[in-house]
């Protein structure tokens, strides 16, 4: 399995709305072949957020980044940091 890591700020004040939207499009947009699941890790205090994203391949995880995008992210004022792709070598429990 693979993870890809997008690091993305925002505006402290749009940590609600920043979560909300989150919520009602990450899985539609991330949704495809491969797509395994999506979490939003929320720093509050700083306007910062981790969209982990799981995919079955690497090629899956790499296919719909889109190098063109100039912020790279739909976040409600946010800013895309990074972007990393990792292959998921342990998951304990």
């Amino acid at each position: 399995m693979w993870v890809r890591i997008r690091e993305v700020s925002f505006p402290t004040a749009r940590v609600d709305e920043v979560i909300a939207h989150v919520r009602n499009t990450a899985v539609l947009r991330n949704d495809g072949d491969g797509f395994r699941g999506f979490r939003l890790l929320v720093d509050h205090p700083n306007g910062r957020a981790l969209e982990v994203s799981y995919w079955e391949t690497e090629q899956d995880a790499s296919r719909t980044l889109d190098p063109s995008d100039a912020t790279g992210t739909d976040v409600p004022g946010g800013v895309l940091e990074r972007t990393d792709v990792y292959e998921l070598a342990i998951d304990g429990g």
